[in-house]
């Protein structure tokens, strides 16, 4: 079997086949694949300088930005292990983790939430503070890329070793860092790719040089590896969002003649409820995927008809399952589709017998698409692993031709009376009724059933709901045990850092 290259050859290749053409656009300005190798592997010479070495841990603490590309190619150019961590931590989250991973040097901004001195304070392993300013006391990031050399010798980083710790988000529960290794970074592109050979999407989503993706994610997330792998991989360029917004996304898209979208549904309810949507052209999307999160068909088809000459896929994948696994055809976006082959799933039964096709059950998943474990939870990792399958917490069903249906988390069901709710029933239930931005359905203590629904919905801008009125297109669409004992009504819904919503902290509002 050929040896996989690793990522500093694949960035070599990358400035040899693409040169002088734009791999990343930031702050209205074209980064090429030349400067993306010299200025990469200038970095990685400096952090070799700094003392760093395989197999340290290398934090990268900041909004998406150009800073944020280099630090992932030089980190793992090296074989160093980064730990992208979402910016919105707060100093406490991030030092937890930091101790929890025994962090040698972080890559960050003077703009952060805190004062940077309690990270130095409170990590003992902590060596180095990169900051992608100058003037702070720290070491400045642009100086260590302009004071090094651009030529990296070969650091035998081999497919098997640790690259990346992801901590998820802690919605339910305080993060933990699942392991990905070498070869599961550059699946992430692959996987990708590999959708492509469906009959449906060829000639629409090619990920060669003339695709253009925007980074509307964070690169944080374990989503955010795709922009930096497809550059490498297949010479696709993207244009890097610091932050999400919608306004700011569509003009993106326009500007810079963007093909296709990766995003979670809050981000495509946001686009499709923005103030006089209709005057920004989104002729230039071939395509648009949904993922993250189970989705609205019919507001994804809504989304479709605001880009006229673009498809909408629905797909699945998680930070343990190296995403993208699974991508809908364009014609049945209700499902996330089949499978990659790197994978094998299957619906079981609380007892691991599986189900029926049709019936529900929880997703299990093996093969080498799935993470390496969680980082030193060896409790943890008994549990979610069984006989060599992965268990996800995701209920899935599987229709006669093969595809796949995500309902919803396990821990997202609300037995009421001893009947099963699956919360996004309810929420994709609510998102249809005129005027609901964003809804959430959670489970609340309740003496005589145990537990029963409750709702969080955000209104669109300027729109009065009548909460009357809408219990009474409720009780036309779901069955009695369904029907929320109260909705509460939200400017907006609490978000995590990855945009999705975070009913941990709606759970503190009862």
């Amino acid at each position: 079997m050929e040896k996989r290259k690793d990522i500093r050859q694949l960035i070599i290749d990358a400035a040899e086949q693409y040169n002088d053409r734009t791999a990343f656009i930031y702050n209205d300005k074209e980064f090429d694949f030349n400067t993306l190798k010299n200025d990469s592997f200038r970095l990685a010479n400096a952090l070799l300088d700094l003392g760093l070495k395989k197999g340290d841990k290398i934090a990268i603490y900041l909004p998406n930005c150009i800073e944020y590309v280099y630090s992932y190619y030089a980190i793992y150019s090296l074989g160093c292990i980064a730990i992208p961590l979402d910016f919105y931590l707060s100093a406490n989250e991030l030092i937890s983790i930091a101790k929890h991973c025994d962090l040698s040097a972080i890559i960050t901004t003077s703009k952060a939430k805190f004062d940077l001195s309690e990270l130095k304070d409170s990590i003992p392993t902590l060596q180095n503070i990169i900051t992608i300013e100058d003037k702070t006391n720290y070491i400045y990031f642009w100086d260590l890329i302009n004071t090094h050399d651009n030529n990296l010798n070969d650091q035998n980083v081999t497919s098997d070793m640790i690259s990346s710790i992801f901590y998820t988000s802690g919605v339910t529960g305080r993060p933990k860092g699942a392991l990905w290794n070498y070869e599961h970074i550059q699946l992430t592109a692959e996987q990708l790719k590999f959708f492509t050979t469906n009959e449906e999407l060829k000639g629409i989503i090619n990920f060669d040089e003339n695709e253009r993706i925007i980074a509307a994610i964070p690169f944080s997330h374990s989503a955010g590896i795709f922009f930096p792998m497809t550059a490498i991989k297949y010479g696709v360029s993207s244009v890097i969002m610091p932050q999400f917004h919608p306004l700011q996304l569509v003009k993106l898209i326009d500007k810079w003649q963007v093909t296709g979208v990766f995003m979670v549904p809050p981000m495509y309810y946001a686009v499709l409820y923005l103030k006089d949507i209709d005057k920004f052209s989104l002729n230039s999307l071939r395509w648009a995927t949904v993922f993250g999160a189970p989705s609205s068909p019919d507001l994804m088809r809504k989304f479709e008809k605001l880009c006229p000459n673009a498809i909408v896929i629905n797909g699945w994948g998680m930070t343990e399952v190296i995403p993208p696994v699974c991508a809908s055809s364009p014609s049945n976006i209700r499902s996330v589709g089949k499978p990659v082959p790197n994978v094998e799933l299957k619906i079981v039964d609380p007892d691991g017998n599986e189900v029926k096709v049709g019936e529900v059950g929880e997703l299990i998943v093996r093969g080498k698409s799935v993470f390496c474990g969680y980082y030193n939870e060896p409790e943890l990792n008994n549990e979610v692993f069984k006989d060599g399958w992965f268990y996800t917490g995701d209920l899935a069903r599987k229709d006669e031709e093969g595809n796949y249906y995500i309902i919803g988390k396990s821990k997202d069901t609300i037995k009421v009376g001893g009947q099963l709710v699956w919360a996004a029933e309810v929420e994709e239930v609510l998102l249809r009724y005129p005027g609901i931005r964003e809804a959430a359905a959670i489970g609340v203590p309740d003496e005589l059933r145990g537990e029963v629904v409750k709702c969080y919905i955000a209104p669109v801008d300027s729109i009065d709901l009548d909460k009357n009125e809408l219990m009474e297109y409720l009780r036309n669409n779901l069955a009695k045990f369904k029907l929320p004992k109260d909705i509460i009504i939200l400017n907006e819904l609490p978000k995590t850092g990855s945009g999705k919503v975070n009913k941990a902290a709606l759970q503190e509002f009862n």
